[in-house]
Order: C-alpha cells, then structure tokens, then sequence
C-alpha cells in the first residue's frame, strides 16, 4: 500500500531534479536530497490542507537544509526602538494577488537582496493600484545604486 505512495514522491523528486537542473555527486547525497524534499513536502502538505489564506509550493531550496537555506538570507539584523504595534481595524481585505496588483514571484538567486525584492514588490503594486497598470521594477537597479543597502549583503 505504502509503494505506490513512494513511487510516485520518487517520480516527483526526480521531476524536481531536472526543472531546477540538480546533480548529485554520490548516490548517498541523491537519497539525503531526496528525504529533504520529501520533509518539505509533508510541511507543504500539511500547511496547503489548513484553511490559511495563503498556499505553499516547492522550489529550488525544497531538498536543502535549513543552514544551507540560510546563506540565501544575507539580512544583516538591525533594530532600532521598540516594534509598533498595529491596531486591528474592520476594514475591508483585499486579495491584492487576485485584484492584478502583485507581479509573479521573483527569484534573487544567491544575492541577499530581500530588501530591494520587497521594496519593488510595494512600489509595483503601489503603481498598479494608482494607474491600473501592472509593471514590474528592476531590483537590480536598487542594488546596484543605493548605497546604505549593503548590496547582496543585507539592507536595512
């Protein structure tokens, strides 16, 4: 009962390999790989069945552990006061996603440039809302030319 189950994660795994262009010196690597994804993939599952507003899905760092996730991050930690917390309000939501207002997912590769990716995500989305026209910003531009960001290393 439990083989077909496996089967099919190991077709899947393997599907994965190839859509992200992954190789694996050793067989061994190959099996840690695969039972890292197939704990991701469980979280994903379990995450995608609760009735959360948002759903989860894999990428290139689904079969990597979590210290090797963490070299994408690059946040430098900075905090200045204490947080501001926020009042709920009843106004009304909006999925922004649905609305047109939100570009597809981008991908920063190994810079850890999170904080231009979030800043032209808002201004993009800021930009459709005021002109109805969806366009997507240069990160690379912010990178490149802010000079109190730290690049690929951080932000503020």
């Amino acid at each position: 009962m439990l083989a077909a189950p496996l089967a099919a994660m190991a077709t899947e795994y393997m599907m994965y390999v190839a859509e992200h262009g992954k190789s694996y010196i050793t067989s061994e690597e190959f099996a840690i790989r695969k039972a890292l994804y197939i704990q991701t993939d469980a979280i994903i599952e379990a995450a995608n069945e609760s009735q959360s507003s948002y759903k989860l899905g894999h990428n290139k760092f689904s079969d990597m552990t979590d210290a090797e996730r963490s070299r994408f991050n690059g946040a430098l930690k900075h905090f200045a006061g204490e947080p501001v917390i926020l009042e709920e309000t009843n106004a009304e939501t909006v999925n922004w996603i649905t609305s047109g207002a939100v570009t597809p997912v981008k991908d920063q590769g190994q810079c850890g440039s999170c904080w231009a990716f979030s800043s032209t995500g808002a201004l993009e989305g800021a930009h459709q809302i005021a002109t109805g026209t969806l366009l997507s910003f240069s990160e690379q531009e912010l990178v490149d030319c802010s000079t109190a960001n730290y690049g690929c290393n951080g932000g503020w």
